[in-house]
């Protein structure tokens, strides 16, 4: 299925669910205050009811609309004008506007305000929030093109907007504002050192959440994987010790400089040696994540081994995405 702006407008608006493009992923999105809309996304995605949801806004001025500002309205004011439109998620309090479907029935609502030109088109012109988790079947990698939601979601999505790849490619980092000291709940392109000078406050330390009853997207334990089995090494690792079975790919951060040692070391060959960027930057691994992993996926190793990034700046939560990857296949510890 195809479709442009228009087509995923009058769809919205009739209570559909179209996928869009956003500056992180691609997101699968309908009429959040239309409980039914937003039911056929838990439906699509095979998404856990328990799982709540991003509310998306056009800016700043829709938020008392959906969400209480709380003890310390300043608070979001700052990051409001120094993020949005951008990749933060602010977590504050639900609004009877909102559905309890969105937030799985959590007194909290995620919000955030989208930086794609078309996404942002879309939500002028429909005059109301959208829902929009990832736009791919619960669990798996999430898409960072059209053609990978074509893929996965294709046969149950009719409109599918182009925009074509995502600039950032993780998801939002979320920041709960609901507790006395601001919380990243999880990780993103915008890190805790940089929400913190703007706030002029501490940001309480991010430590991976667990829970099959999350309060935000991001805190399964496993997410974001692929079929193929996923195993993590360290960074800067370039020999491995272990033994392998069958075909298996290898992924750096950065390009080896010797790709035969490298593929003698793993136990590979030189055509199975891949790497997210050419000089190892953060932000082109980050851009570069979702769509390497969707397609090593598709051409049916037997096992997928991927290095960890350094864990500064984008690099936590890109090994936030890894880990939660291979939770059933790799010991965090590694």
């Amino acid at each position: 299925m195809g479709g442009d702006v228009f087509s995923a407008i009058r769809e919205l608006k009739r209570g559909g669910v179209v996928a869009l493009p956003t500056e992180t992923v691609y997101g699968l999105a309908a009429n959040a205050l239309d409980a039914k809309a937003v039911e056929k996304i838990y439906h699509i995605k095979e998404r856990p009811p328990s799982n709540p949801l991003i509310v998306h806004v056009l800016g700043g001025t829709w938020i008392e609309k959906y969400a209480n500002l709380g003890d310390n309205p300043g608070r979001v004011k700052k990051l409001v004008e120094n993020f949005w439109p951008g990749p933060l998620t602010l977590v504050l309090g639900k609004k009877i506007t909102i559905p309890d479907i969105v937030t799985a029935g959590s007194g909290k609502v995620a919000i955030r305000c989208p930086d794609h030109e078309l996404f942002r088109s879309i939500l002028q012109a429909c005059n109301f929030p959208l829902a929009a988790p990832s736009a791919n079947p619960f669990g798996y990698v999430s898409p960072t093109t059209a053609e990978q939601v074509r893929q996965t979601l294709g046969h149950k999505v009719k409109v599918i907007v182009d925009g074509g790849q995502c600039s950032i490619g993780l998801e939002s980092t979320i920041l709960d504002l609901t507790q006395n000291v601001p919380k990243i709940l999880r990780p993103g392109a915008i890190a805790a050192d940089e929400i913190s000078k703007i706030l002029v406050e501490p940001i309480a330390t991010y430590e991976p959440i667990v829970s099959e009853n999350p309060t935000s997207p991001g805190q399964l334990k496993q997410h974001y994987s692929t079929r193929t089995k996923l195993e993590l090494f360290p960074n800067g690792i370039r020999k491995y010790a272990g033994k392998t079975q069958g075909s298996i790919a290898v992924v750096f951060n950065s390009k080896p400089l010797d790709l035969d040692e490298i593929a003698e070391n793993f136990h590979s060959s030189r055509e199975n040696i891949f790497w997210f960027s050419e000089n190892g930057d953060q932000s082109e691994i980050a851009r570069n994540l979702f769509a390497t992993l969707q397609k090593l996926d598709a051409d049916h190793y037997d096992v997928i081994f991927c290095e960890r990034p350094l864990r500064s700046g984008i690099g936590i939560a890109i090994d936030d995405r890894l880990l939660r990857a291979a939770a059933n296949s790799t010991d965090p510890k590694a």
